[in-house]
């Protein structure tokens, strides 16, 4: 009787330990579909490094079709800080999508979205393509507002004065360019500014690559109220030919000279003495994370004028190394005898792309009436004068870093007022600092009092279990 007894006890237990668990798996099971369906996620650090800004939120939940982010990382490669990043994305809207690739084991796929670097995201979405170099949230967030946004911006090219044609296959033309704009969604249009009466005010940016030929000063005058309503300009000048924009650069604070630049390090990467080496770049958004040499065959120097205007801030983006310098003897130069005059040259760096930011709100200050002159306000225009403009040619497009330091300056022109600047969050750690007495009462309770209660109730539960039997 007492046997029988005790196995329906033993029946009885086992039967509600199993019920108990089942439940417990149900609870389980439910919770993690309703997860599923439902999730939500909670940011417990205090500078919030895991939670988007409220602008990238604004941005992310406007995405209305299927996007999909490539995210290319070498095998063994750091990525779990990408991947809880991009992860943040899709859980704000599951329209976006990523993957990780190996462009090592998939080298196709690298070929196929033109792979230079291990940690390259490819946005792919609207029917368009978007490459970012980095992981960050800004990258991404202004790559998707450039994705899904409409409305295609115009880039100018001058013609008229035996500039670099964006149509010519051959070695000097601009073709390859003209491909690489196109497919970062630009709209290349041609202008001939003799039989123009303005600028278009679609056009974002103008550029004037290389001209032989002097413009003439209506031309000039054209550029100039362009340049006065917020317009974007880059020049591209050969060393002996200003296209005569000399005095019109110089009103803005750049300076050119008739000087060739001379860099004997270029003979390290087998190249001519005339072919100077970049590797020295200005702390700027157009150069942030740009490390690879450039190159510019034949270039002058391009320089900062002695009579600056005070509404104008230059900026060198691009310099020689030290050892090069800007030799100003052209007869000296043709016979293949130059040497550094440190009278007449300029010994390196020698700034060969320099950027003039134009605060307009400044420059009209007394022009203006009051109404415009509120609507100039905080407005700038920008001018970037390069000493060469075969570096971008066919040729040497495709040459280390040429053709994306070009691409960046004009995503920069472009593209600057619109995209978002996000600053990145600070990991900030609080020390704990404990007193003597809460020190001695951590030990206690972690190393004693926790144990020794845990021991206690499983000597109970024994000795409770064995009196039941």
């Amino acid at each position: 009787m007492p046997e029988a007894k005790s196995r329906r006890r033993v029946f009885s237990f086992g039967t509600q330990t199993i019920l108990s668990t089942l439940l417990f798996l149900g609870i389980l099971v439910l919770i993690a579909l309703i997860a599923q369906k439902h999730p939500k996620r909670w940011d417990l650090t205090k500078s919030g490094e895991h939670t988007l800004t409220e602008q990238s939120i604004k941005v992310v939940k406007s995405i209305k079709e299927p996007v999909k982010i490539l995210a290319f990382f070498a095998s063994g490669a750091s990525k779990e800080e990408a991947k809880d990043l991009l992860e943040t994305y899709s859980y704000y809207n599951p329209k976006i999508s990523y993957e990780f690739i190996d462009p090592d084991r998939h080298p196709e796929l690298a070929k196929k979205y033109e792979i230079k670097t291990y940690g390259t995201l490819v946005l792919e979405g609207y029917g368009k393509k978007e490459t970012i170099q980095s992981a960050s949230e800004e990258a991404i967030t202004n790559g998707l507002l450039k994705l899904s946004s409409p409305k295609k911006k115009k880039i100018y090219f001058v013609i008229g004065h035996g500039e670099h044609s964006i149509d010519e296959f051959g070695k000097a033309g601009y073709s390859s360019l003209k491909s690489a704009l196109e497919k970062e969604n630009y709209e290349i249009e041609k202008i001939n500014l003799m039989t123009s009466k303005n600028i278009p005010s679609d056009a974002s940016v103008v550029i004037i690559p290389g001209p032989k030929k002097e413009l003439f000063p209506e031309e000039v005058k054209l550029l100039d109220e362009y340049l006065k309503k917020g317009g974007k300009i880059i020049v591209m000048l050969d060393p002996y030919k200003d296209g005569g924009l000399k005095d019109w650069l110089a009103s803005y604070g750049i300076a050119l000279y008739n000087d060739v630049i001379i860099d004997k390090l270029s003979r390290i990467f087998g190249g001519s003495y005339l072919l100077p080496v970049v590797t020295q770049y200005a702390f700027h958004p157009i150069t942030k994370n740009f490390t690879i040499a450039t190159f510019y065959p034949e270039a002058r120097s391009i320089r900062e004028a002695k009579n600056k205007p005070d509404y104008v801030s230059i900026t060198k983006l691009a310099m020689t190394s030290q050892g090069a310098w800007a030799e100003t003897n052209k007869e000296m130069l043709d016979k293949g005898q130059a040497s550094f005059d440190e009278k007449e040259d300029m010994m390196g760096p020698v700034p060969i792309v320099t950027l003039a930011t134009i605060d307009l709100s400044k420059l009209n200050k007394e022009k203006a009436p009051k109404k415009e002159k509120d609507k100039e306000k905080h407005k700038s225009a920008y001018i970037v004068a390069i000493g060469d403009s075969d570096f971008i040619d066919n040729t040497h497009f495709g040459l280390s870093g040429n053709g994306d330091f070009f691409l960046n300056i004009v995503h920069y022109l472009a593209e600057e007022q619109n995209l978002i600047t996000i600053e990145p969050r600070k990991k900030e750690g609080q020390p704990l600092v404990l007193t003597q007495n809460q020190m001695m009462m951590v030990f206690w309770i972690s190393i004693v009092l926790v144990p020794l209660l845990v021991l206690l109730i499983g000597i109970g539960v024994f000795t409770r279990r064995r009196a039941q039997k």
